[in-house]
């Protein structure tokens, strides 16, 4: 699939790297084979003439976001993975459309640098992303969030850019915003509104803190992980619980598969001590053997919230 690849995106305007080593240098856990071509368009344009050849020639794309909820297979992915890192794709304004309420963001900005824009701004509600690591995208795709609120919270309107290349406009009334997921139809974010509350900044700045406090003393932020490993189960009765407190009442923190490791510190967190030598077999293995144990041990089905990219399986691709 590499010389088609290439022909595809031979003349756009963009970064072109083949066999680009995303799993190792471009993912949170630091580990994984590459991709058949990272691009990095520099306009809407070239990233609609990209995704309407790869939806005409049947070749996957996926989106690499800030790679931290993702885990990419030793073997690498086939297709075009796409990153929103140029300028175009970062822009964050502040008070658009007449409105001081409103923040605009680009698909590919940093999601810590719009929150902590919109704090110095003195507007609430991006403050319970403090601590998440992605782009807006990302974020937005899997409606991440935590305890203290989800993004899908505050979302105005999404432009989301359709395999086809035609861009559209979705309020965030179309969009079915759900527990670490949406109904998003299939396609790359380009940009995001975000409506927040005018406030005093002081006391904003103070709940950024105590939330980032909160964080670090539960979290192994430092660690080469991908966040949470497996999303909170609901069980039948419709409670739904900690996927770490399973985990962590079944022993298996410290659990350890070649050079994967259940996180002493919290045990929905698996992480790669070593990423240079460290494989993504090894999280692969650690992943079923935490499954099969919480399921002996509590009778409960684990599943995982971080993405895996495999070559042959379309999963994560939006075409």
């Amino acid at each position: 699939m590499r010389p088609e690849v290439e022909r595809l995106c031979a003349d756009l305007d963009a970064e072109l790297t083949l066999d680009a080593p995303i799993g190792r240098e471009h993912t949170w856990f630091g580990v994984g084979g590459p991709c058949d071509a990272l691009v990095r368009p520099r306009t809407e344009h070239a990233l609609s003439t990209l995704l309407r050849r790869c939806a005409d020639a049947d070749v996957p794309v996926r989106v690499l976001g800030d790679g931290a909820n993702l885990l990419v297979a030793d073997e690498g992915v086939d297709g075009v993975v796409v990153k929103l890192d140029q300028p175009v794709f970062e822009a964050c304004a502040i008070g658009v459309d007449g409105r001081a309420d409103l923040v605009r963001a680009g698909g590919g900005a940093d999601l810590a640098k719009v929150m902590h824009a919109s704090v110095r701004a003195a507007l609430d509600g991006l403050c319970p992303m403090a601590g998440i690591p992605a782009t807006v995208g990302g974020a937005l795709r899997m409606n991440a969030g935590g305890r203290f609120g989800a993004i899908g919270d505050v979302t105005s309107c999404v432009r989301l850019m359709r395999p086809n290349g035609v861009t559209e406009d979705l309020p965030a009334s179309a969009i079915r915003f759900d527990y670490r997921q949406t109904n998003m139809p299939r396609g790359v974010i380009v940009r995001a509104d975000f409506q927040l509350q005018p406030g005093d900044q002081e006391p904003i700045r103070a709940r950024l803190k105590e939330i980032m406090a909160y964080k670090s003393g539960s979290q192994p932020m430092a660690a080469h992980s991908a966040g949470c490993m497996f999303r909170n189960p609901t069980l039948p009765s419709g409670e739904r619980v900690s996927a770490g407190m399973l985990i962590d009442r079944s022993g298996l923190k410290g659990l350890t598969e070649g050079t994967a490791t259940v996180s002493p510190e919290h045990a929905n967190f698996l992480f790669v001590p070593e990423p240079r030598t460290g494989r993504a077999t090894d999280v692969l293995r650690l992943v079923e053997r935490v499954i099969d144990r919480v399921r002996e041990a509590q009778g409960v089905e684990l599943h995982t919230e971080v993405v895996i990219w495999r070559r042959g399986d379309r999963t994560g691709a939006i075409q």
